[in-house]
């Protein structure tokens, strides 16, 4: 009876211990995925695109405790590239992007109203200028995802994982993607939004 009871009292110590490891274990894996995040991003803000056009966009997914990173090319050879110049990691996961915006070589500027358009974010980032943040987007029902760079006193208590209605005004010709909408255009309101799905605004750029 005893050595019944030892053999229970032993499990349950075990069981305690492998839980209290996957707890910490969890917990350390969600700072290594903001740190590794962090350091992508101010590898850009530091560097820009100049010596590495092949980076589309990054952030935590905190589900499956990963950090993506999108890549142009998203070759074997690529990702070891990334790795080298940018930060190695085993947290990365890389997944194909899109380029979607080409060069404008003529940026006339033209007379266009103000419009909305609804992003939820994604991640929010911190940047060396604490003028500024830097949030990772992406449009209901689109799957592109990137990471833009915009002053803080626009909304100083933005949230990841809400919506939240972007007033833009255009400077510059521009497509309808979030690249090319964010480098031609001014930012005049950021406010948060409880409409869902296709409640959303999401105005034409034209």
């Amino acid at each position: 009876m005893k050595k019944k009871i030892l053999g229970v009292l032993i499990c349950v110590v075990i069981v305690l211990g492998i839980t209290g490891c996957r707890n910490s274990k969890k917990e350390v894996e969600t700072e290594d995925l903001q740190s590794v995040n962090n350091k992508i991003i101010e590898y850009f803000q530091t560097n820009g695109v100049k010596d590495y056009d092949n980076y589309t966009f990054n952030y935590v997914d905190d589900e499956h405790k990963v950090v993506v990173v999108g890549l142009l090319d998203n070759s074997e050879k690529e990702q070891e590239k990334f790795k080298k110049i940018i930060i190695d990691s085993n947290l990365i996961k890389f997944v194909k992007g899109e380029k979607l915006i080409d060069e404008i070589e003529n940026k006339n500027t033209i007379d266009l109203n103000s419009f909305i358009r609804t992003y939820n974010i994604l991640n929010v980032a911190e940047s060396n200028d604490e003028k500024y943040i830097y949030l990772t987007i992406r449009q209901f029902q689109e799957e592109e995802v990137q990471t833009i760079k915009v002053e803080k006193e626009l909304c100083p208590n933005i949230v990841k994982g809400k919506n939240y209605e972007f007033t833009i005004k255009p400077n510059y010709r521009m497509e309808d993607n979030i690249l090319s909408i964010f480098n031609n255009s001014k930012i005049l309101e950021i406010k948060e939004t409880n409409k869902i799905g296709l409640e959303q605004i999401q105005d034409s750029i034209s």
